[in-house]
């Protein structure tokens, strides 16, 4: 794959038997105090600037096509959907003081901040935690949630956006955010969906696997036990397609490097296809359940302790 997609070597991932389970999971796991290894060719960490006319050509490409799309997108309602996920379902929620889990290159933090809320973000990639803090002048934080202690009920909203497939303990996270949350307060969770259309159409091709750094995979099923478990309660949990193109792209060029070259002209074709498969899976989603390339589960603290 691409240097943000799977790193080199032999990964499998197993299904949970279990009709009440079924979650899915990178196996073997890679030791929790190896993992900072999967990151030191992430995003966050390179720029790759080789073949710019090509990069400019590509960009320029798609502007046009998300600009031709633009009417097709406000009539069918897939524009309000990115919307709603570029706030991370926030947008209409009083500011206060929020915490980006997994908050990578900060735009979401500067965005949110915008807006009036107070943001501080955590990230175990510590290149990425200082540039947040360089470029936005926000508090930062380096490591696992979980060891960073935060005191008791200390945030009004948790946004995790493709952050829980990268952790190595789901549950205790969750069960942390659950006690650093006011009461009444809102985590609001992104990542891909296992179930889609996507996963079911590339199969091994699919850019969601991106092993070792993605170790669980959830199904709307999966992440709503994992949810109860930890004591929230549900609003909201669901598929959607908004950014489906770039996955629907990505992993078709991983497809096509099995048997010939990704050429410029046929990344130029895929952002056509890309998006085409992307209305296509949206409108799915009205007539088949859980289709989306992504979940999005809102969830919130109960005001008062459940026992």
């Amino acid at each position: 794959m691409d240097p943000d997609g799977a790193i080199a070597g032999k990964w499998a991932f197993r299904k949970c038997p279990n009709k009440g389970c079924e979650l899915v999971w990178l196996d073997p796991t890679p030791l929790e105090s190896e993992l900072w290894k999967a990151y030191t060719t992430y995003h966050t960490h390179t720029r790759n600037i080789s073949n710019k006319i090509g990069k400019h050509l590509l960009s320029l490409a798609n502007r046009l096509v998300k600009t031709a799309l633009f009417p097709i997108w406000i009539s069918n309602g897939l524009w309000h959907e990115t919307n709603y996920l570029r706030y991370m379902a926030l947008r209409n929620t009083p500011p206060g003081k929020l915490l980006d889990v997994g908050c990578g290159g900060g735009r979401f933090m500067n965005r949110m901040a915008r807006m009036g809320w107070e943001v501080e973000g955590i990230d175990f990639d510590e290149k990425a935690t200082e540039k947040i803090t360089q470029r936005y002048g926000m508090r930062t934080y380096t490591g696992d949630l979980v060891s960073c202690g935060f005191p008791d009920a200390s945030y009004d909203a948790i946004t995790m956006s493709h952050t829980i497939e990268h952790l190595f303990d789901p549950d205790k996270t969750l069960r942390e955010c659950m006690r650093i949350l006011k009461p009444g307060g809102r985590l609001v969770i992104t990542t891909p969906n296992v179930e889609g259309i996507a996963a079911t159409l590339f199969g091994r091709f699919w850019r969601g696997w991106e092993p070792p750094r993605h170790l669980h995979l959830f199904s709307v099923m999966t992440l709503r036990n994992f949810l109860l478990k930890a004591g929230f309660e549900i609003s909201e949990i669901r598929s959607s397609s908004a950014g489906a193109a770039g996955v629907y792209r990505a992993s078709r060029a991983i497809q096509q490097k099995e048997s010939y070259p990704v050429s410029l002209i046929f990344r130029l074709w895929l952002i056509f296809w890309s998006y085409q498969r992307e209305l296509i899976e949206f409108e799915a989603q009205k007539t088949g359940q859980h289709a989306g390339q992504n979940l999005l589960a809102c969830a919130f603290k109960p005001l008062q302790p459940t026992h």
